[in-house]
């Protein structure tokens, strides 16, 4: 009975998918035209309300989950003693006449932001040179932290441009840090990434190699990357383009000025006009990528020109017409074709059949007659099976993308409780020792995981210290998001976008209910993220599409995504990010990158490798301070618990390049 039953839900779930996919489809197409006919209208209003301010047109998940003081501030953080403050102005000085946006401060109109110009701009409001104390004490090793989350607490003024560097530390008790602070919607406006804020050295970047991150991450790779389609793609318009060169040579007025000279038949006068039509639609993209106002009698005129280059009129059409009712040409033309084909019956087509049958005999030794109908499928015909295999693998994302939507929404799960009263916006920041790289791939070589299923399962031991100390009983598992970032993302432009996953964080085993039992931590940690790569493709292709081109935000309004985003960040209330790469940063000696939290998410966790070294970084509400602390002090910890617990000796010291050899144990956490 059980089995008939299972055999049953397989057969109707896809039935009820595809039956959901094509009632969404065109509600998702309604829904698209009507979002961006209204957001055109509002934002037109707005430009004709406010005509000195620059009203930002686009919107993304981010913009729409910033709440009045929850600003969305991308924050960096890197030790680089080599710089030098005068530098660091000249610099800031230059990038500021470069993009306008730097000098204006962002604010919002009639619920969308808006930039407004700003009389009096200045650099030195936004570069800060950090003073020598901190609360009576010289800033160290031991209260940099303190400092630095003191920092970021504090909100950006909102009468200058949203972006901000800060230089800390001026003597031999410290290192100089550069803290750089900058809104999400400034870094996308201005197409500007953090790395843009510092003097660093791009030659090293511009020739390093774009391959994969070494550790890897598995939240990348989540499907099959797409090959035959652009090839495809890419294939057929470079022989349309070829055959496309041809005609026009043969049949365009302009590159064969004698055609009009004679009369011209029927079939070439038809031909003449594809050519003037498709020169309209090209003058017509054109000017529309251009965003030029265009209306139907400019398309009008566009046509007129085009055939008025080629001396093409009615008069020529006429005379085509005449010609096609001239008995004289008719025979001439049926003569023509009658002989055509006795040479091709007796003369062409044996030649063809045997360059055929030559081909086919051949074809995997030599590339004899590659202009060959069977040299043409032997190609075509795989590339063919290729693409419709990656289409049906497309349409099966897309299929099943309402189910896996749905599932993440309503599922019932014992999640994490953080605090439930109104956040404050401010953010407080955090970050551990420095892992040895080397000392993690050896953990991954005998417990079979990768080094990020280990850095999970020692971040989830180590968020056990935050319930611990805050008061609150440690649920079952904890839910997060977690996506990939790569290293290029923060120091150079034009980098992929990566989607979402759900992650469910077991911070219990079944059968130890209590706790240091890492190894079975890390076992479900492992089982978990593998089914959240096979079960959420459609998930991550649609976030992952969300943040190349602002699909969700196009298709839906946005008052319904701010329901769903809120709902979704209480659920989730951890999102996780992996930093990874190996691009190689000139005079950088370590750093550390936080993600704003946002929406109803209270925390945000950060696995961050740098050269051969990687770290934790957390940045919260500050209404979970200050014991989002306990998260960075006890990963190390919890890293060198699960090596024990494989038998591996931890390293006996760990790099002296470390931000917080002792300030992790900062009086203030």
């Amino acid at each position: 009975m059980a089995e008939t039953l299972i055999s049953i839900a397989c057969f109707i779930d896809p039935i009820i998918a595809i039956l959901l996919s094509i009632i969404l489809l065109p509600t998702l197409v309604v829904s698209y035209l009507v979002c961006q006919w209204s957001k055109r209208c509002w934002v037109r209003f707005i430009k004709w309300k406010y005509p000195n301010c620059i009203i930002v047109e686009e919107s993304n998940t981010r913009s729409i989950l910033d709440q009045g003081r929850n600003q969305g501030i991308y924050t960096l953080l890197v030790e680089c003693p080599s710089l030098v403050t005068e530098h660091l102005r000249n610099h800031l000085v230059h990038l500021a006449s470069t993009k306008p946006l730097l000098r204006m401060a962002l604010t919002t109109k009639c619920y969308r932001y808006a930039w407004e110009k700003l009389e009096n701009f200045s650099v030195d409001n936004h570069l800060i040179v950090s003073s020598n104390s901190f609360k009576g004490r010289p800033i160290t090793e031991s209260n940099v932290q303190e400092y630095v989350s003191d920092l970021t607490s504090k909100y950006l003024a909102a009468s200058h441009s949203p972006w901000q560097v800060q230089v800390i530390g001026r003597d031999q008790q410290l290192n100089r840090h550069y803290l750089v602070r900058v809104h999400h919607l400034l870094l996308h406006q201005a197409h500007l990434v953090l790395g843009d804020f510092l003097p660093l050295n791009h030659t090293h970047w511009l020739c390093a190699d774009t391959r994969e991150p070494i550790l890897g991450s598995p939240f990348t790779s989540i499907y099959a990357e797409i090959s035959a389609l652009p090839r495809l793609q890419e294939e057929l318009a470079e022989n349309f383009s070829n055959v496309w060169n041809e005609f026009l040579c043969n049949n365009d007025p302009i590159e064969r000025t004698e055609i009009l000279k004679k009369r011209i038949t029927l079939w070439h006068c038809a031909k003449i006009t594809v050519i003037v039509c498709f020169s309209t639609l090209k003058e017509f993209i054109r000017q529309y990528k251009r965003k030029e106002s265009l209306r139907l009698r400019e398309l009008w005129q566009m046509y007129e020109h085009e055939a008025q280059k080629r001396n093409f009129s009615w008069s020529v059409v006429f005379n085509a017409l005449f010609n096609l009712l001239n008995p004289i040409e008719n025979l001439r033309l049926i003569i023509t074709w009658i002989w055509y084909f006795l040479i091709s019956a007796s003369i062409k087509a044996p030649i063809m059949l045997w360059r055929e049958i030559r081909t086919a005999i051949l074809l995997h030794k030599h590339n004899y007659y590659s202009d060959s109908v069977v040299s043409t499928l032997s190609y075509y015909l795989p590339l063919l099976f290729r693409a419709s295999l990656e289409v049906i693998s497309i349409l099966v994302i897309i299929v099943n993308a309402p189910f896996a939507i749905v599932r993440e929404l309503f599922s019932n799960r014992d999640n994490a409780n953080f605090r439930t009263v109104s956040q404050s916006g401010r953010k407080v920041v955090a970050w551990s020792e420095e892992i040895e790289i080397a000392f993690l791939q050896k953990m991954s070589t005998l417990n079979g995981a990768s080094v990020t299923e280990n850095l999970l399962a020692a971040a989830v031991d180590s968020l056990k210290e935050y319930f611990r100390y805050s008061g609150q009983s440690i649920p079952n598992e904890i839910l997060a998001t977690a996506n990939f970032t790569s290293q290029k993302t923060l120091y150079v432009s034009d980098s992929d976008a990566t989607g979402l996953l759900c992650l469910a964080l077991p911070t219990k085993t079944p059968l130890l209910k209590e706790s240091n039992n890492l190894i079975g931590i890390l076992q479900i940690v492992q089982r978990n993220v593998e089914e959240a790569r096979r079960k959420q493709r459609a998930i991550y292709a649609i976030t992952a599409a969300e943040t190349a081109s602002g699909f969700l935000t196009s298709c839906l309004p946005s008052i319904l995504l701010k329901i769903v985003l809120n709902h979704l960040t209480r659920r989730y209330s951890i999102s996780i990010t992996h930093v990874d790469g190996d691009l190689p940063v000139e005079g950088l000696q370590s750093a550390i990158f936080w993600k704003p939290p946002q929406g109803n998410c209270n925390l945000s966790i950060t696995l961050h490798r740098h050269g051969k070294t990687v770290r934790l970084g957390v940045m919260g509400d500050a209404i979970i301070g200050p014991q989002h602390a306990a998260i960075t002090r006890g990963f190390p910890a919890s890293l060198e618990k699960l090596a024990q617990s494989l038998g591996l000796s931890t390293p006996s010291s760990r790099s002296s390049n470390t931000y917080v050899s002792s300030s992790v144990t900062s009086s203030s956490y």
